[in-house]
């Protein structure tokens, strides 16, 4: 069968549709990858095969914008009136309403051509399920760890003739421009690869699907397959963080806190985030534009920004983290995986001291190191993306 997908256009988030878009391929079925042009890039990189859509917006820039200037308190939302909570509502959604308006046409005229037999989706991209809707082409979300997006938009919750008022005005206007119903429920499943001991949040219609790690292109260097003669700590900020306006002296500050312990110290950032670090100690490691799935077998503990594709990659590999949250929906995923004890939660003000007692901790204790091997050992158990490919299969001759 055909099969459309459309991921955000950020790499990090086609690298979660990575190994589920492969199966599909080895499978035996036709694909194409439909977002902005900034991901084509990326997308031939992974050798599949690129549809540009809705050029000419910034969705990344946008979001950056917005959180830059939402200061709300709760204390200040309860005090806001039905109207002005509307306005605020329309306010933040924004950005998705903008990409899914500018991405529609051209997603439709792709498809209307195409003919697709199933649309895998991001669940941010609004305009897959409006385009599935108008041409009647069913439609799952694939999202990239806990639910958080649950109860936002056409995210498959059931029908209650509410989201016409609930729903921002913009992406009510979009889909009366087309004529398709305003509805959350086209969704029918969601592919979800968050191990299901841990807290769940929304996922209807869930689909599990073992995490399958990719970061990334990049070359193996040779010390990673050598044994280190010290325990081999990594610490990396992700992506996206500077990107949302993180704190710039958090990173210098975790590796000097771990600089002073009798560890080898990997850090694995970007050359953007490399440049905020001075002179570095023998013991500290520069691991530059390397992707963590290569570093991690080989380390005992990680550090990270509690981003999703981090934290599944550490957990897949049964290493326990320290995750220090600042942005966007880190502190959410963070504090969900934490609660299955295979990680700990520092605040992004944390001192030196705080840091290094927190790996000390987690390297160590026993009960964190079952905890993680527990749930690398569940998520090696859920469904392959090859199994999930069939019963996509089965979905769409249904």
């Amino acid at each position: 069968m055909r099969i459309l997908f459309t991921p955000l256009p950020y790499p990090t988030h086609l690298f979660q549709q990575g190994p589920l878009i492969w199966a599909a391929r080895t499978e035996g079925h036709d694909v194409r990858v439909a977002s902005q042009p900034n991901l084509t890039p990326t997308t031939i990189s992974l050798a599949l095969p690129a549809v540009e859509v809705g050029d000419g917006y910034d969705f990344l820039g946008a979001v950056v914008n917005l959180r830059g200037g939402n200061k709300f308190r709760p204390a200040d939302l309860e005090a806001l009136s039905p109207e002005e909570m509307n306005r605020l509502r329309d306010e933040r959604f924004v950005p998705v309403v903008e990409l899914a308006a500018r991405m529609a046409p051209d997603l439709m005229s792709f498809a209307e051509r195409w003919r697709p037999d199933l649309i895998v989706t991001d669940p941010i991209v609004l305009a897959a399920p409006l385009v599935a809707a108008a041409l009647d082409i069913p439609v799952v979300r694939k999202i990239w760890g806990p639910d958080i997006l649950s109860g936002h938009p056409l995210q498959g919750q059931t029908f209650d003739g509410t989201e016409r008022d609930a729903w921002p005005t913009g992406l009510v206007e979009l889909f009366d421009r087309y004529g398709v119903e305003v509805r959350n429920d086209y969704p029918l499943r969601t592919v979800d690869p968050w191990p299901p001991s841990l807290k769940q949040i929304g996922a209807p219609g869930r689909l599990p699907e073992r995490y399958i790690s990719y970061n990334g292109a990049g070359t193996v260097p040779e010390w990673v397959l050598e044994a280190p003669e010290r325990p081999r700590v990594c610490v990396t900020c992700g992506t996206t963080n500077s990107v949302f306006g993180s704190d710039p002296n958090l990173l210098p500050r975790v590796v000097g806190a771990l600089a002073r312990l009798d560890i080898e110290l990997v850090v694995a950032v970007n050359s953007a985030d490399r440049a905020k670090l001075g002179p570095l100690p023998d013991n500290v490691r520069i691991a530059e534009n390397l992707p963590i799935n290569l570093l991690l077998p080989s380390c005992e503990t990680i550090v990270n920004q509690g981003g999703a594709g981090s934290v599944l990659t550490a957990a897949s590999l049964g290493v326990p983290q320290v995750l220090i949250p600042e942005t966007g929906e880190t502190p959410l995923i963070s504090h969900t995986f934490a609660d299955g004890g295979a990680a700990t939660v520092l605040e992004a003000t944390a001192d030196a001291d705080a840091i290094a007692s927190a790996v000390t901790t987690v390297r160590t204790d026993e009960a964190v190191q079952k905890a993680a091997q527990k749930i690398r050992d569940e998520i090696a158990e859920m469904p392959s993306p090859a199994e999930v490919v069939h019963t996509l299969e089965e979905l769409t001759a249904a």
